[in-house]
């Protein structure tokens, strides 16, 4: 684990477009290799098929096996950061917790996964959601339909990155008036991860 490179893909779309489906298939090969995943969601309505992790008992975030999720609560973020390693997390729905974070904990979630061993998976409704320091250090961002303003992340995003995601964005909603509803484009944002 610690002698590849973690990634960090970001799902950007609107409800309805995929973004879940398409996680959920990358999900299952990485179970495949029998990689440890943690999902963090806002409610406990979302993932329900997937074992939890209770509140009482977050020393189990060191020690399970397979799948699990936990839902969001204050110091959710501290216990991760403390217990989890050699393995994928993903934060669903994360607009509604992941701005809320310390600087302490995005600093080490983005700079210090790949020693931690940790694959990450953020899932946002707009690109205006993602927290700037993640284009620095993403690998992948996976463009759904969005409605937002992409103009208001130009400064954060390198000039070519920000060409080529206006550029898929155009792409994107040519697809949406013929239909394809969940149509969607890779844009990578690191060149190690192009395979």
């Amino acid at each position: 684990m610690s002698e590849r490179q973690a990634q960090s893909d970001i799902f950007v779309g609107i409800n309805g477009t995929g973004k879940t489906t398409l996680l959920r298939n990358v999900l299952s090969k990485v179970q495949e290799i029998g990689e440890r995943i943690l999902i963090v969601t806002p409610d406990p309505v979302e993932w329900r098929e997937v074992p939890p992790i209770h509140h009482r008992l977050t020393h189990h975030i060191a020690t399970y096996t397979g799948i699990r999720r936990i839902v969001y609560f204050p110091g959710c973020m501290e216990l991760i950061q403390k217990h989890f390693r050699n393995g994928s997390l993903v934060f669903d729905d994360a607009r509604v917790y992941i701005h809320a974070q310390s600087t302490d904990f995005m600093t080490w979630i983005q700079i210090r996964r790949r020693q931690s061993g940790i694959d990450l998976f953020s899932v946002f409704h707009g690109l205006t959601q993602v927290p700037p320091v993640y284009f620095t250090f993403s690998s992948n961002l996976f463009l759904f339909y969005t409605k937002d303003n992409i103009k208001r992340r130009n400064e954060y995003i390198d000039e070519d990155d920000f060409l080529n995601i206006q550029e898929a964005r155009k792409r994107i909603q040519t697809e949406i008036r013929k239909g394809n509803k969940h149509y969607f484009e890779r844009i990578i944002l690191d060149e190690r991860f192009k395979l």
